[in-house]
């Protein structure tokens, strides 16, 4: 066993000498998994290397540090991977693969752009009388779907700076008149 793991993070390490760029996420339980993450910190200390070590929590998870935390971060990283994880787990049953079905006469989610996608499940958590046939089934899902889920999703659905750009169009002024009177969005 042991040369099992000194010929892994052997590989390990040579893989990611080649490929600086590239990030490697290992799943290990018990106490094997404490001894791996042991062993690369020990071997990246000796070596000089830059390592992070997860202990029960997905790495590919958004961390959102602001204050008030109202609907899903426009400038955070979420992680594509993840987001068509959950995807599959909690949506594609009732909105198809590619997002193309239309559960009980609704929208499809191919057809809508983020932030109307990020405002319906906000109104499904907040609004009873929200939606349509299917409403009951979507304000629990909406209710479970945290935030940094829900940018994840989107991230996978409509790219990954899909709320960013949405934004940047959203702040430019409709009318470039510089006189007194005129109306910006």
């Amino acid at each position: 066993m042991k040369i099992f793991k000194i010929s892994f993070l052997a590989c390990f390490f040579a893989a990611s000498a080649f490929s600086a760029s590239q990030v490697y996420y290992i799943e290990a339980h018990g106490d094997f998994g404490k001894e791996l993450a042991e062993m690369a910190t020990k071997q990246a200390n000796e070596r000089n290397e830059k390592i992070q070590v997860f202990i029960d929590e997905d790495p590919r998870r958004y961390k959102d540090n602001r204050i008030l935390k109202f609907g899903v971060d426009r400038k955070g990283r979420y992680s594509v991977s993840l987001g068509k994880e959950l995807y599959e787990k909690q949506c594609q049953s009732c909105h198809g693969e590619n997002a193309e079905k239309r559960p009980y006469g609704s929208v499809a989610l191919k057809d809508m752009n983020a932030k109307d996608i990020e405002d319906s499940i906000i109104s499904y958590r907040s609004d009873t009388s929200f939606g349509g046939d299917g409403k009951l089934i979507m304000q629990n899902q909406a209710k479970i779907t945290t935030n940094n889920d829900l940018g994840a999703i989107l991230a996978y659905l409509k790219g990954k700076d899909a709320l960013a750009d949405q934004d940047d169009q959203a702040n430019k002024p409709v009318s470039t008149e510089k006189k007194q009177g005129s109306y910006l969005r």
